[in-house]
């Protein structure tokens, strides 16, 4: 076999390996660099590694470009070359954007086979190898990649909340981690991890709406996170006005909903059978007095403007003596936050809320001299809402287990979440919270060390 054949064969495998890796990226995650850095942030780097393949295959194309074999073979060596150089530089210039270069990189790699192939027929009538490296290749990226109609919930990852947010005049103080727990589309060989490790869950997949449009939700759902716990930490160290509704945003049309291309994303919601509508829970007193099926007289800001719109209801899947829009919705709010914060973009923290609650906590440790965790290495979870109450969360059994691979102290999740973070971790001391003052309120009630005089 020919070097350039190997590399070939090199970076094919190299493929599948990563993928299995990355499946289980979770798995080191106790693995601490130093006081600051988590596993978390080693990953951000490790997005490189997967350049090598199509460094292998570039170079491997070089090399068989060099060996004169039939009219086409240099065509199908320019073309892996290129294919593959694009990818690398996508991989390296915009790691966080790996589906960029996902479409790339398939072709690549079917470039790569079929001039393996096309090598092989030049010395056999049938190429028999390449075509059972390709049907092997073939069943192991089945098993790897297909989406069944399940959705996967697993262990995740912890990350360092004072490397993740950072107050343009605070200082870090106090040890205080996050969690996040993988959920995805479950593969078939996540069937076969679930025998091997422990607490992957499994539920039939029901969006609501298409892939694009909740992974478009879920980082939505993160930026108002971000601002959210910001504004509110701000506000309990006596600095802005904290949170301020003004409305109900559209955030995502559910499918088959009534109000399929009436409602459009990004409306606001200002009034509805004319009560006025500030926030969700004002919108939900008034659908609880209208009886599903019936029309609703509804006034939206769109572009800035006001719009008065009629709009059929039909039945609440939670509830069927209630109406509801097929909506999904979140508070047209205005953050105070005073200064600048400066957030991490971790490669695999996509989206979601659940993060609010520990980044107001830290913004207000940075905040205040000696800080506000009294010695404790703190962990947590949990949406923040503008009165500064801490939300529910999902993966609770995941979160609370991978918090239990680590030293942290202590755990704080949100009441209604309570005994779920139980059934993951039974050895944790678990403290349900309701607010974020409970949490603070805790922590000083219950010092790991004492504050040096001059904080008390």
């Amino acid at each position: 076999m020919r070097l350039w054949q190997r590399l070939y064969y090199g970076g094919m495998v190299l493929t599948l390996l990563l993928a299995i890796l990355g499946e289980l990226i979770w798995l080191p995650d106790p693995l601490r660099i130093g006081t600051g850095l988590y596993w978390i942030d080693l990953i951000d780097g490790l997005i490189y590694v997967l350049a090598l393949v199509p460094c292998l295959w570039l170079i491997g194309a070089l090399l068989h470009l060099t060996a004169v074999e039939g009219r086409w073979s240099p065509v199908r060596c320019l073309a892996i070359g290129l294919t593959s150089l694009v990818s690398v530089v996508t991989l390296i210039t915009i790691p966080k954007k790996i589906e960029y270069s996902a479409t790339i990189f398939v072709i690549t790699l079917v470039l790569v086979f079929v001039d393996l192939v096309c090598h092989e027929r030049m010395r056999r009538r049938l190429p028999i190898r390449n075509l059972l490296v390709g049907g092997v290749s073939l069943c192991l990226l089945f098993v790897l990649f297909f989406p069944t109609k399940y959705l996967v919930t697993y262990p995740g990852l912890t990350l360092n909340m004072n490397r993740y947010a950072q107050a343009e005049s605070g200082q870090s103080h106090g040890d205080i981690t996050g969690v996040l727990v993988f959920e995805r589309p479950a593969f078939p060989i996540d069937w076969l991890y679930a025998k091997i490790f422990p607490k992957y869950s499994f539920e039939v997949e029901d969006l609501g709406m298409s892939l694009g449009e909740y992974n478009l939700e879920v980082r939505t759902m993160k930026a108002d996170a971000n601002a959210a716990g910001s504004a509110i930490a701000y506000q309990k160290v006596g600095k802005g006005q904290g949170i301020t509704s003004h409305g109900v945003r559209v955030t995502a049309i559910v499918k088959d909903s009534p109000v399929t291309g009436i409602l459009l994303l990004g409306d606001v919601i200002v009034q509805v059978n004319g009560h006025a509508v500030a926030m969700i829970s004002e919108l939900t007193d008034v659908m609880k007095q209208t009886k599903p099926g019936d029309q609703a007289s509804v006034q939206v800001l769109r572009n800035g403007q006001k719009t008065q719109l009629s709009l059929e209801t039909r039945a609440n899947p939670d509830d069927s003596s209630r109406a509801a829009f097929g909506i999904q919705v979140a508070n047209e709010i205005q953050y105070d936050i005073p200064e600048i914060v400066t957030y991490h973009n971790y490669l695999l923290h996509e989206g979601g809320p659940s993060h609010g609650a520990m980044l107001a906590l830290t913004l207000i440790d940075q905040l205040t001299p000696c800080g506000v965790t009294y010695g404790h290495h703190v962990a947590g979870t949990g949406t923040i809402e503008p009165d500064g109450s801490v939300g529910a969360v999902g993966g609770l059994e995941q979160k609370a287990y991978t918090i239990s691979r680590t030293d942290a102290d202590v755990f704080f999740v949100p009441a209604s979440n309570e005994e779920e973070a139980r059934k993951g971790a039974p050895s944790l001391l678990i403290v349900p919270v309701k607010t974020l003052d409970d949490i603070v309120n805790w922590l000083k009630n219950h010092p790991a060390q004492p504050h040096r005089t001059a904080c008390s």
